[in-house]
């Protein structure tokens, strides 16, 4: 925890630590969010948390004007997300590192990944190799070649799509291309609250997950 960097949130009043922490004032007893409108007491004052219930822990109320304890992100935090989201997904662009990206959204880089975790589930890397690969499934589709589906995809070389979707596609890239031909691909298809589902595998990894409205529209 950088306490300098959380105090200049707080006397900024900075939204986009909302989430981060949350400070606590030992005069009064209360904890709030960093963008809490009340007035800003002195530092010497001020103790950090990483969560509320940490907080309430030390015996510290919640503000009822910012109301710290409630987890649904302030709006800005989702337009922050958008934003990283839409960077992640370009493929004409670089993957950046945590450090490349907190550095272009002006954050820290465990804020932002604790963030993005948060709301969206998966860290920054995990999501943005999830939206490669369905790049990956969708170029090789139309492409003449293996080779200029994984650079249309965003992957840097040859070697870096190999060595990371061959388990995640259940077959080589050329293969998959080819619609898994010569290719023995079991799959099971199951009822499940948003329909049925399909699960379909190799022996070198899952291969396809579907949803659908009935077992006829997944076969």
């Amino acid at each position: 925890m950088n306490e300098q960097t959380y105090w200049q949130a707080v006397l900024e009043h900075n939204r986009e630590y909302d989430g981060a922490f949350v400070y606590a004032v030992r005069s009064t007893g209360i904890y709030c969010r960093p963008s809490c409108p009340s007035r800003r007491p002195g530092r010497e004052q001020v103790q950090f948390f990483g969560q509320p219930t940490s907080a309430e822990a030390a015996g510290f109320r919640a503000c009822q004007r910012c109301h710290p304890q409630l987890e649904r992100p302030p709006e800005a935090q989702l337009a922050l997300i958008e934003q990283l989201c839409r960077r992640l997904d370009d493929p004409e662009l670089p993957a950046p590192t945590l450090a490349e990206l907190a550095e272009q959204f002006n954050l820290s880089p465990f804020h932002l990944q604790r963030t993005f975790r948060r709301i969206v589930g998966v860290t920054p890397r995990q999501y943005a190799a999830a939206r490669r690969l369905e790049r990956l499934k969708a170029t090789l589709a139309t492409e003449e070649t293996v080779t200029e589906a994984l650079y249309d995809a965003g992957y840097a070389s040859s070697s870096s799509l190999y060595e990371h979707t061959q388990a995640q596609l259940g077959m080589t890239p050329g293969r998959y291309r080819q619609g898994g031909a010569a290719l023995a691909i079991r799959y099971t298809i199951t009822p499940c609250a948003l329909g049925f589902l399909l699960v379909a595998a190799t022996s070198a990894g899952l291969c396809a997950v579907r949803l659908g409205d009935s077992p006829a529209a997944l076969e």
